[in-house]
């Protein structure tokens, strides 16, 4: 596991310039061109509009600053982190839970991370370390959901901006969200239970429009036909990744409109437009200060999910070590056998042996636990173990 690596940016670590530029500037098949130019053949993206990291493999003789400039756009304003070994296991198990998102206890990002790591083995990017990694970290993030109430089902970013929903739409009106994905889904079906709300979806592919407005009992438009002709709601939804769709031109098309909710990164909504028109703008910037706010009063419960993905994490990473040491262990003890020969029965020379290796055991076992996989191995070839397993290997 010393080769795992987590390379990203974040709202939170970074800001949403800083996500602008990695969502526009390394998109998937540069991302694969940068990596691959290292010698990097097995990673996994998940790219949202709250983050953007890649989880990669480092075969030996690469180095986490290599793989750190590969996923650094040119004239990037900041680095991305970097974190490697234990420490990604846990960025990326934290990620999974929930616990880094803007809203923690949001439902998508479990999904996300799933979904993002499917694609990757579909693709043949995987391998045994990804693997160990995205299954530890989607099964903590299962059992932080199963066990401690962060928050209600269904919640989502969008849901930070409900309070403003209910101030503008209190006694109904007309919506109009653009974008058909799992995001722009969740707004509509958001908008679509607020009673007296009429809801509208444009989208670019109009069959995805027409399924989400069919489930809210809605409107399904074109995004082309948005275009040419605007339609007057009082609030919009952005939740489709593409920079100043909806500019002056569209928003002077709809003057009842009050509340621009902006959840697309790059920033969907024109805001030097929406100034002169008068709108107000809520992007992820301003869900960030409303999502900090929940974390403080959730402070109880985060030192609990906090405890159930450590508790979790030792556990995991005292596994994987056991099975890497697994061969080292075997050949220790067939070493001592081989002293003993058959001076004794075999099952006396086998716990004979064992009790002889049990003090180097014991000691590789502490030094992979404290200081990791590499170190191990730097204690076998420094007594000489790894030689016998080597030899081990070769008798087999």
């Amino acid at each position: 596991m010393d080769g795992l690596t987590l390379i990203g940016v974040s709202h939170r670590r970074g800001g949403i310039d800083a996500l602008e530029t990695w969502h526009e500037r390394l998109r998937p098949d540069d991302v694969a061109a940068h990596l691959l130019a290292v010698g990097v053949s097995s990673w996994v993206t998940i790219a949202t509009c709250n983050r953007w990291d890649v989880v990669l493999a480092r075969p030996p003789g690469v180095d986490l600053a290599t793989v750190r400039a590969a996923l650094t756009p040119s004239g990037a304003h900041c680095r991305p982190y970097a974190y490697e070994g234990e420490a990604a296991l846990e960025h990326l198990t934290r990620v999974a839970a929930s616990l880094e998102s803007l809203n923690p206890g949001e439902d998508q990002i479990m999904r996300q991370v799933r979904d993002a790591y499917a694609l990757a083995r579909r693709s043949g990017r995987d391998d045994a370390t990804l693997a160990f990694a995205f299954d530890t970290a989607l099964r903590l993030a299962k059992r932080v959901r199963r066990e401690v109430a962060l928050a209600p089902l269904n919640t989502s970013l969008f849901s930070l901006a409900r309070s403003d929903l209910e101030r503008v739409l209190a006694h109904g009106g007309r919506a109009l969200v653009v974008g058909a994905g799992e995001m722009g889904e969740l707004a509509a079906r958001a908008l679509g239970a607020m009673a007296g709300v009429r809801v509208s979806v444009a989208n670019r592919d109009f069959d995805k429009a027409e399924r989400v407005a069919r489930a809210v009992g809605g409107e399904a438009i074109a995004l082309d036909d948005l275009a040419a002709t605007p339609r007057d709601a009082e609030v919009l939804v952005a939740a489709t990744p593409v920079r100043a769709l909806v500019g002056e031109r569209v928003l002077r098309a709809m003057p009842s409109l009050r509340l621009a909710i902006d959840l697309g990164v790059p920033r969907t909504v024109d805001q030097a437009a929406a100034a002169i028109c008068d709108v107000e703008v809520i992007d992820v910037a301003r869900l960030q200060v409303a999502g900090e706010a929940r974390r403080r009063a959730l402070v109880g419960r985060l030192g609990d999910a906090e405890r159930v993905v450590l508790s979790g994490l030792d556990e995991a990473v005292g596994a994987w070590n056991e099975r890497q040491l697994a061969p080292s262990i075997r050949a220790i003890v067939d070493h001592y056998l081989e002293l003993v020969g058959d001076r004794l029965p075999p099952a006396e020379a086998e716990r004979l042996a064992r009790a002889v290796a049990r003090v180097p055991i014991k000691g590789l076992r502490a030094v992979a636990r404290e200081y990791g996989m590499a170190a191990a191995s730097t204690f076998l070839a420094e007594t000489g173990l790894h030689a016998l397993e080597l030899e081990s290997r070769t008798r087999r």
